[in-house]
């Protein structure tokens, strides 16, 4: 069945496919002798942030290893919750888009806990501290997926369904106006500063809490 945030993914897919291979080509042309300016420097300096941040999150070990999902994921979350500025439905509406995108994270999880640990040592931890507590350790587990998905697709949504809302009303109210009722100019007044709330500063707010946590999820498997 078609959804319309389906197209609002390959819209942003495809859009952010051209601008990395554009940013590529502008960095590749770098030398050591010269200066970065302009669109490299803006994407030397934002691959520099998110190595410090995955590094002072999880440590120069694994940190340098993360940097590079982590700062993907930054820019595909930030992009998709602020699409409907563009005029499309933002991907991170749809659950299954935030799903799959705290899956990854989960795997990232699992698979770091049984890279230090073992698959012996993986198992016997949901077994700890006695037999038991299977239960209680097979739903902390699970908790990161949950929580990652939710709290992102529930902030997104809600912000969408609330500005949807909000443009409903102020169309019905300013159809009550003589003459220029058929324009919606009441949200002209209205939304432009709750799109920057609920799109711009909140699509910002929930991209970072997701590779936070993600660095954090995955920075306590580490034994080291």
């Amino acid at each position: 069945m078609f959804q319309i945030e389906q197209l609002s993914i390959i819209v942003i897919t495809g859009v952010l496919c051209v601008l990395i291979y554009w940013l590529g080509r502008s960095v590749k042309k770098l030398t050591l002798e010269k200066t970065p300016s302009g669109i490299a420097l803006l994407s030397v300096l934002y691959v520099k942030t998110f190595i410090d941040f995955t590094v002072d999150n999880m440590g120069k070990k694994h940190g340098y290893k993360m940097s590079a999902y982590i700062g993907s994921a930054f820019l595909y979350i930030l992009v998709s919750n602020i699409s409907g500025l563009f005029g499309l439905e933002a991907p991170t509406s749809n659950y299954s888009v935030t799903l799959a995108l705290a899956l990854i994270t989960w795997v990232l999880i699992q698979g770091t806990k049984i890279r230090e640990n073992g698959v012996a040592g993986y198992l016997k931890g949901f077994f700890k501290p006695f037999f038991l507590f299977v239960i209680p350790n097979v739903f902390s587990t699970i908790a990161p997926l949950i929580s990652l998905s939710l709290r992102m697709f529930g902030n997104v949504l809600s912000g969408a369904f609330i500005m949807s809302l909000l443009y409903s009303v102020t169309g019905w109210l300013s159809g009550f106006v003589p003459v220029i009722g058929g324009i919606n100019f009441i949200a002209v007044v209205i939304t432009p500063w709750l799109h920057l709330y609920f799109d711009l500063f909140s699509g910002f707010l929930q991209a970072f809490l997701f590779i936070s946590l993600t660095t954090i999820f995955i920075a306590i498997e580490y034994n080291d």
